[in-house]
C-alpha cells in the first residue's frame, strides 16, 4: 500500500510542477501580454520580448529536468534503492550507510550535472548573465562536493544513532535547530569566502551614507563587504547575513553602478529585513517546519519497518524512503512558506520607505532590477502564490506607490 501511495505522490507532485511551468509560459509569453503600466518607462517591447524568450527557454529545461528526476526516482524507489542496500551489506552498518549515500547522492549529482551545465553555459551565457569560465564551475563544484562529503560524515553516524531509537524525531529536529545556528554563523565566515572573494566597500563617501542609515535603522552590522558576483553573473543583488560578530552587509559588485540613492533603497530593504527580524523569524519558523517534517518522516519510518515495505532492511535505505515521500508532500506546502515570505518582503520595503522617505528611489531600483534580471513581468497568479517567496515588481511597485 505504502509502495503505491509514495508512487503516486511522486507523479502528482511532478505532474503538477510541469502543468505549473507551463501554465505560467503560455500565461507570460502570450502575444496579449503587455508590459505593466509601472514599468512602461523602463521595459521596451524589445526587452519584453527578450525577457519572454529567457523565460521560455528556463522553462523547457525544466519541464525536462522534472521529467527526468522523476524517471530516475521511480527506478530508484522500485529497484534501485535495495540493490543498492543489498551492494554493500558485507562491510560494517556505517560504512554500509557512508557508501549508500555516498552511491545515491552521486547518481542525483550525474542525473542533475547536465541540466546545470546547459542553464550556465548555453541559457546564461545566451542572455549574458554568465561570466563563470568552465574553470570557475569545475573549482565550485569541487569545494561544494568537498563540503557536502565532510557535512555528511559527521551527520550520517548521528543519523545512525537516531534512527535507534522508536522516537527520534525530537532529537533529531533539535540538532537541526542547532546546526541551522551553527551554518548561520559560519556560512559567512568560512564557507561563503570559498567561492567568493570579500573586500571591505572602500567607497568612503557610500560607506558614510550606508554607516548613518545602519546607525538610523538601530541595527548593529559591524561589516560592510562587496562581493566579486561579476566573476560568475551579471545579476545583482545584496543582502545582509550571519549572526553576532559574523553578521555583515554584503553588495554584489554588480549593483555598485546603481546611482547613489537606488543602491541606498535597496540596503535599507535589506537593513529592514534585519530590523524586523526576519532572519531569526525564518529560523524558528523552518525549525517549526522541519519538526514537524521529522514527525512525518518518523511515522512513514516506522510503518515501513513494521510492514517491510519495498523489501529493504537497513536503518538508512528505510530512512531514504521516508524522506522521499515526506519530501515529496511537503512541496504541497510551498505556497504557505512563500505566503509568510511574500509578507516579510513587504515589510522590508515599508521600512525602507520610512527610513529614506523616498519611495521612488526604491521603486526606480526595483524596475532597473527587473531590466538587468530580465524578470518576468506578467507570472501567472497560480505560479506566484506557488513559487514566488517575493512579490512580483509590479505588486511590489504599486504597495510602494501607496505608501508616497
Amino acid at each position: 500500500m505504502i509502495e503505491t501511495i509514495l508512487l503516486s505522490v511522486l507523479i502528482v507532485r511532478t505532474t503538477w510542477r510541469i502543468f505549473l511551468e507551463v501554465l505560467n509560459l503560455l500565461h507570460s509569453t502570450s502575444p496579449q501580454v503587455e508590459i505593466p503600466e509601472v514599468l512602461k518607462d523602463k521595459l521596451t517591447p524589445e526587452l519584453l520580448e527578450k525577457s519572454k524568450q529567457y523565460l521560455k527557454d528556463r522553462a523547457k529545461l525544466r519541464i525536462l529536468s522534472e521529467t527526468t528526476q522523476l524517471v530516475v526516482t521511480i527506478y530508484l524507489v522500485l529497484q534501485g534503492l535495495p540493490r543498492l542496500e543489498r551492494s554493500f551489506l558485507a562491510y560494517s552498518p556505517l560504512l554500509q550507510a557512508f557508501l549508500f549515500f555516498g552511491a545515491l547522492g552521486l547518481i542525483f549529482y550525474l542525473v542533475n550535472l547536465p541540466f546545470r551545465l546547459y542553464s550556465i553555459f548555453v541559457i546564461e551565457s545566451k542572455y549574458g548573465f554568465n561570466t563563470a569560465t568552465k574553470k570557475t564551475f569545475l573549482k565550485d563544484q569541487t569545494i561544494a562536493v568537498s563540503l557536502i562529503v565532510a557535512f555528511s560524515m559527521l551527520l550520517i553516524p548521528v543519523l545512525l544513532w537516531l534512527l535507534k531509537h522508536q522516537i527520534w524525531w525530537w532529537q533529531a529536529s533539535i540538532l537541526t535547530f542547532g546546526f541551522i545556528l551553527f551554518f548561520w554563523f559560519i556560512q559567512p565566515v568560512l564557507i561563503a569566502p570559498l567561492f567568493y572573494k570579500f573586500t571591505e566597500l572602500e567607497d568612503e563617501g557610500l560607506k558614510l551614507k550606508i554607516r548613518e542609515l545602519i546607525e538610523r535603522s538601530s541595527a548593529k552590522i559591524p561589516k560592510i563587504y562587496v562581493m566579486n558576483a561579476s566573476k560568475r553573473t551579471k545579476k545583482q543583488n545584496a543582502y545582509v547575513t550571519g549572526i553576532g560578530r559574523s553578521r555583515r552587509l554584503v553588495l554584489y559588485d554588480t549593483i555598485m553602478d546603481y546611482p547613489s540613492d537606488e543602491l541606498l533603497a535597496v540596503v535599507a530593504h535589506e537593513l529592514g529585513h534585519h530590523v524586523k527580524r526576519h532572519i531569526q523569524k525564518n529560523v524558528i519558523l523552518f525549525s517549526i517546519y522541519a519538526t514537524f517534517l521529522l514527525y512525518l518522516t518518523n511515522f512513514v519510518y516506522q510503518h515501513i519497518l513494521k510492514t517491510n515495505a519495498f523489501n529493504v532492511q537497513r536503518p538508512h535505505t528505510i530512512f531514504v524512503y521516508a524522506f522521499l515521500f515526506v519530501s515529496s508532500v511537503s512541496y504541497f506546502l510551498e505556497p504557505l512558506v512563500n505566503y509568510l515570505s511574500r509578507k516579510m518582503e513587504y515589510e522590508a520595503d515599508r521600512f525602507s520607505v520610512e527610513l529614506l522617505k523616498n519611495p521612488a528611489a526604491m521603486i526606480s531600483a526595483l524596475k532597473m532590477l527587473v531590466k538587468e534580471n530580465l524578470s518576468n513581468p506578467n507570472p501567472h497568479p497560480l505560479y506566484k502564490v506557488w513559487y514566488y517567496s517575493h512579490p512580483a515588481p509590479e505588486e511590489r511597485i504599486k504597495a510602494l506607490r501607496q505608501a508616497q
